[in-house]
């Protein structure tokens, strides 16, 4: 394999990593956005998918361009200073919520396999998750190429066994639950709009592995599409078994242990391999940052994180799901919305000005420098 496939490859694993976490792959997120719109879910899916390709290749084409290396060096010059330093801060808060359900969500597996209690689980995720964390980014890189192309191909063949296998009493189409936004439309929106916080942050430290601007474009597109084709069979599964499902902590556990104990314990694995992946990698990004603003080590951070994380966690998982994200959903969609719309080629009128004036200089003058 050539160098150039290797990297596009390894950050399409790394972008998809930082989106197919402990939601995504348990059913809940795919449920409470998109399978409670019936068919429209579908529809949804296809242009949230649509959505994540062309942002991940807008984000990469300009850390690839301008050399970015911080989540500060992309959000300043495009949003200005306040609004950049608000936006900052409240992606900074979001990455550590999202740490805590992803060991809220690895721990709750953990229990299960394990019959170890639930407090004593949490703690153990997150002491794994800070050592991974310490790895730093190209110990990231290594863990998500890996582990997400193992995780997407189970998601998709234990999703179309379980459609193939749909004749189980516990099948159901009939029913309806409460939905959080009006229509499917701006149900994939809002999906979009929160998962590209952490992304993005993810996105601004791979630099080192675009070498071209293909790497950089097809990448984001690959990883769009791992992400839909995934998301598909998922909201697939769950439409045939609703709206059973809905009630679930974690429906396609559940699912699948009706119809074989042994496929619920295989799933169970795969989703614990996606909820460690998702820890490790917004507990990087928390660390990335607290580092750019605070000089902290980052081994302290890391350990830091574990400690205050986990009473967070302890608020349970779907509970956590459905508080956070759609909170912060609002403040990724005025992020996806100013990126899609100059498609990052010029910062908001006035905002560079303001960029060089309250830090001294532009991160386009900073990379010129070094």
């Amino acid at each position: 394999m050539s160098d150039e496939r290797r990297n596009i490859i390894r950050v399409a694993g790394i972008y998809a990593a930082s989106i197919t976490g402990a939601g995504f792959a348990s059913g809940q997120e795919i449920l409470r956005f998109f399978s409670v719109y019936r068919t429209g879910g579908f529809y949804g899916i296809l242009l949230a998918g649509a959505l994540f390709s062309v942002l991940g290749s807008i984000v990469l084409n300009k850390v690839y361009s301008e050399r970015i290396r911080s989540y500060e060096e992309l959000i300043f010059p495009v949003f200005g200073w306040r609004i950049g330093w608000i936006i900052e801060t409240a992606a900074t808060l979001f990455i550590f919520c999202m740490h805590s359900i992803m060991t809220a969500g690895a721990g709750n597996i953990l229990a299960q396999l394990t019959g170890i209690p639930f407090r004593i689980a949490v703690f153990v995720m997150g002491a794994v998750s800070a050592f991974l964390i310490m790895t730093d980014i190209k110990g990231i890189a290594v863990l998500s190429s890996v582990l997400t192309p193992v995780l997407i191909a189970g998601i998709i063949i234990t999703g179309l066994c379980i459609i193939i296998m749909k004749n189980s009493p516990a099948f159901s189409v009939s029913g309806y639950i409460s939905q959080i936004t009006d229509n499917w439309l701006f149900s994939s929106l809002l999906y979009v709009s929160y998962n590209s916080i952490l992304a993005i942050m993810v996105l601004c430290s791979v630099q080192p592995y675009l070498k071209t601007r293909r790497t950089a474009v097809a990448a984001g597109i690959l990883g769009g599409t791992a992400l839909t084709m995934a998301a598909l069979v998922i909201n697939a599964v769950i439409f045939l078994f609703y709206p059973s499902a809905a009630d679930s902590e974690i429906p396609l556990i559940d699912i699948l242990q009706r119809i074989s104990a042994s496929a619920g314990k295989f799933y169970s694995v795969l989703l614990w391999l996606a909820m460690l992946v998702s820890a490790v990698t917004s507990g990087f990004c928390f660390t990335d940052r607290i580092y750019s603003l605070f000089r902290l080590d980052k081994c302290i951070t890391a350990l830091m994180l574990c400690i205050f994380a986990a009473p967070l966690s302890m608020l349970g998982f779907s509970r956590l799901i459905s508080l956070i994200y759609p909170a912060f959903g609002w403040l990724g969609l005025f992020m996806v919305i100013v990126i899609l719309m100059t498609g990052l080629r010029r910062p908001i009128p006035g905002s560079e000005r303001n960029w060089r004036g309250r830090a001294g200089e532009s991160p386009a003058a900073d990379v010129k420098q070094r």
